[in-house]
């Protein structure tokens, strides 16, 4: 049944592109609400919903809670550009790298609690779930993982700190890191996603602070490896 599922949001972001192509819209243009694509694709609400969230999470959407769906802004374009040729002439040191997205993950659960966000726990939850669909069906967890992260970036309520961190995982795309993981640490992985949620939910700085951290671990134990091996 998730193969399906997953299968069917991929065809509704085929067509929320195609969409965006043939009525031409520009960036800041207004967009579909859930409920008209609802309608107008015929699929649930819960495909529209994981369509609109991978939009967002590449940058083709950009959706203001209560304040609706719109073509994301592009003006990142530029800077990506410099920071690919820097990467193709300088390179970049992949510790450092992970440091500051440790760094952006943290100070993303402060912002969040200290600012009391009304955080969309359900949707944190239904994307944490399909992160789990994904890896017992050996599915796409990397998709999902991303997601769940952006959007608790989202979640800060504070578009420029976003803005940053995208830039971040843009040039972090860029470094190829062949980090395999068996099913029982990424299955550790989802469930350190629920107690981050559960440690928002309770206004726990600490322990969602905590268990990111955790959660960092064994991305920069592979790292060190690398480093020893080279």
């Amino acid at each position: 049944m998730e193969i399906q599922k997953t299968s069917l949001v991929n065809i509704v972001i085929e067509r929320i592109k195609n969409s965006i192509l043939e009525n031409k819209l520009k960036p800041n243009d207004k967009f579909l609400t859930e409920k008209e694509l609802t309608e107008q694709l015929k699929v649930s609400r819960t495909v529209v919903r994981e369509a609109l969230i991978s939009l967002q999470a590449v940058g083709i959407l950009k959706i203001k809670p209560g304040g609706g769906i719109y073509i994301a802004d592009t003006k990142l374009g530029t800077i990506n550009s410099i920071l690919k040729h820097h990467y193709e002439t300088y390179g970049v040191k992949i510790r450092e790298l992970i440091e500051i997205r440790k760094i952006i993950e943290l100070g993303a659960l402060r912002l969040i609690i200290e600012k009391q966000v009304p955080l969309d726990i359900q949707q944190l939850k239904e994307i944490n779930e399909s992160y789990l669909q994904a890896i017992t069906t050996n599915g796409d967890t990397k998709k999902f993982d991303r997601i769940f992260h952006q959007s608790l970036i989202k979640a800060t309520d504070n578009d420029t700190f976003y803005d940053f961190s995208e830039i971040i995982h843009q040039y972090f795309a860029l470094v190829r890191i062949d980090l395999t993981e068996n099913q029982d640490s990424l299955i550790e992985s989802y469930k350190q996603h629920n107690k981050i949620v559960d440690a928002i939910k309770d206004n726990d700085l600490l322990h969602a602070q905590k268990t990111m951290t955790a959660h960092f671990e064994p991305i920069f134990t592979f790292i060190k490896k690398m480093e020893e091996e080279s």
